[in-house]
């Protein structure tokens, strides 16, 4: 574990450092991983899972399981300023975890560093919404729906109230014919609709994202039956 704690920069390197075992753990770490969100999101783009991938997975997320074993108290390594030791930190405990993965790959094996990765690594929350580029989510469904050759989505009043005050509340829910596929509220009709699809989109593409042929420059359309002022 010494090793695993010792970065190339301490000592000038003349001791035993972690640089061999980050090699290998970092690349079982992008295979563990790369599989797990390509088993989990089937149908999501390449850009989005790389994104999704560094996002959820990068140094930084890597230097806080450090972080949970306590592994920044037996780092060994030398700040590049004294004055501000902290700096490179963050940096210096991801490659260690990916140390640890190496270590424990090439001494207890594949299925080891598999399943220390999926229970310390894999675990971790991840984010696909914050991947996601969703600037006009109506339109983005409307082309999602023709694409999968499904209702066109209505949106639909579910509850307000204060409609004529200074404070109103609208619930909006977004239909496919029968099923409500999002739901969304807001102080007006146009907020609600806007949040309900975006929300019908968040469910979908945490499953599946890829290219619907929505460039961003669509001028804005309404969900809405032609009858109801928005």
């Amino acid at each position: 574990m010494e090793q695993v704690c010792t970065h190339k920069s301490y000592a000038q390197g003349r001791v035993e450092h972690n640089e061999r075992m980050e090699w290998i753990g970092k690349r079982a770490l992008n295979l563990f991983v790369g599989e797990h969100l390509l088993a989990t999101y089937p149908n999501l783009s390449t850009e989005a899972l790389q994104d999704v991938q560094h996002s959820s997975f990068g140094m930084s997320s890597l230097a806080e399981v450090g972080r949970h074993f306590g592994m920044q108290a037996a780092m060994r390594w030398e700040p590049v300023s004294r004055e501000a030791p902290a700096v490179g930190l963050t940096k210096v405990l991801g490659k260690a975890v990916q140390a640890l993965v190496g270590a424990i790959y090439q001494r207890q094996g594949e299925a080891a560093a598999r399943q220390f990765v999926k229970q310390h690594v894999l675990s971790r929350p991840v984010d696909v919404e914050a991947v996601m580029q969703i600037k006009n989510p109506k339109v983005m469904l409307v082309a999602l729906t023709r694409q999968k050759g499904l209702e066109y989505p209505v949106a639909r009043i579910l509850k307000e109230t204060g409609r004529f005050t200074s404070s109103p509340v609208f619930i909006v829910g977004v239909f496919c014919g029968t099923k409500m596929v999002g739901m969304g509220f807001g102080s007006s009709l146009k907020m609600a609709e806007h949040r309900a699809a975006k929300d019908a989109l968040l469910k979908y593409y945490a499953k599946e994202i890829k290219d619907i042929g929505v460039t961003g420059d669509e001028p804005d359309v309404s969900l809405f039956a032609q009858d109801v002022a928005v």
